[in-house]
């Protein structure tokens, strides 16, 4: 089945590919040890399982993908769409942001520009700024079509904080389904672990497949998911909105 028609662009992206991720290892471990499964009845049924469990998992995802955004935002000092405008940071080169800054001026009613003595003296009011601009520039570029880059960031930045929302169920999921895997290997086998060879292995090869592709799967949650991954998926996306202000068309 074909998700990306039944949902939208930025839900199939930022939602459903992260819960397809999440229920994969249990989608491979019934494939792989239950014959009945890989029947046409078998495969129409477990997609239509999988379905009700994708749709479920993905309408949980935004609520948990927004509470770890929370919670990272306060150890990072704020969204990044904030800190890229800052003073003391440096994700955007000076001359630039001070370019970025002179065309919102033009651009948003009633913004003005922040000096780094400004900025200093009073952080929340200068922040305040930054976040009017970053409003003005998100409705600006709702255009999906026109800012094709900025919305594949923001769905990026979508997919990474979403997923990685969902990384310890995720791990204890996968956990769950390799150690299944490894029992139904092994009473495929029928022999004691002694006697394990590669010879006998090999004659099980879509059961070792499978397991091998939840070791995979877990050691992607272990180590590819995680809070630095969203970070840098976060800040390409507010350095790709702001460039954007060189595009906008000041409003009428």
């Amino acid at each position: 089945m074909d998700f990306s028609k039944v949902f939208d662009p930025y839900k199939y992206g930022a939602r459903v590919k992260p819960a397809l991720l999440l229920v994969l290892p249990i989608v491979i471990y019934v494939m792989a040890f239950f014959e009945a499964a890989r029947s046409w009845g078998g495969v129409l049924s477990t997609f239509l399982v999988a379905f009700g469990v994708i749709a479920f998992a993905a309408s949980q995802m935004s609520s948990k993908g927004n509470k770890l955004q929370e919670k990272l935002y306060k150890t990072w000092g704020g969204a990044p769409t904030t800190i890229v405008l800052r003073h003391a940071d440096d994700t955007v080169e000076g001359p630039t942001k001070m370019r970025y800054m002179k065309r919102l001026a033009v651009l948003v009613r009633d913004f003005v520009i922040i000096t780094e003595v400004q900025e200093t003296a009073d952080p929340k009011a200068a922040d305040d700024m930054y976040r009017s601009a970053t409003t003005f520039l998100r409705e600006q570029t709702r255009d999906t079509k026109k800012y094709a880059m900025i919305f594949n960031e923001n769905v990026d930045y979508g997919f990474a904080r979403n997923l990685t929302a969902c990384k310890p169920f995720g791990i204890a999921l996968t956990l769950a389904c390799l150690a299944l895997c490894l029992v139904g290997l092994y009473h495929s086998l029928g022999m004691p672990l002694k006697d394990l060879s590669l010879a006998a292995l090999a004659q099980h090869p879509l059961l070792l497949a499978a397991t091998g592709v939840e070791v995979i799967i877990l050691l992607c949650w272990i180590f590819l998911v995680n809070h630095e991954w969203v970070r840098v998926r976060g800040f390409a996306y507010a350095k790709r909105l702001f460039a954007s202000c060189e595009e906008v068309s000041q409003p009428s």
